[in-house]
């Protein structure tokens, strides 16, 4: 019969730590969205062709 409760309690002490973790992500991706508060919205060149593939373009 302890062996029961004592496996609840270990279940219940994971399934509060995976939420803790998830809550922690989802704070953790919000500040990384609103910190950015330069207010230019300029595109950025992250790199490949510069140039047309085929002569014809």
């Amino acid at each position: 019969m302890t062996d029961t409760r004592l496996g609840r309690k270990i279940a219940a002490m994971i399934a509060l730590a995976w939420l803790g973790a998830c809550l922690a992500g989802c704070v953790s991706d919000l500040g990384a969205a609103t910190g950015d508060t330069s207010g230019t919205h300029q595109m950025r060149y992250y790199g490949g062709p510069k140039y047309p593939m085929w002569p014809s373009q």
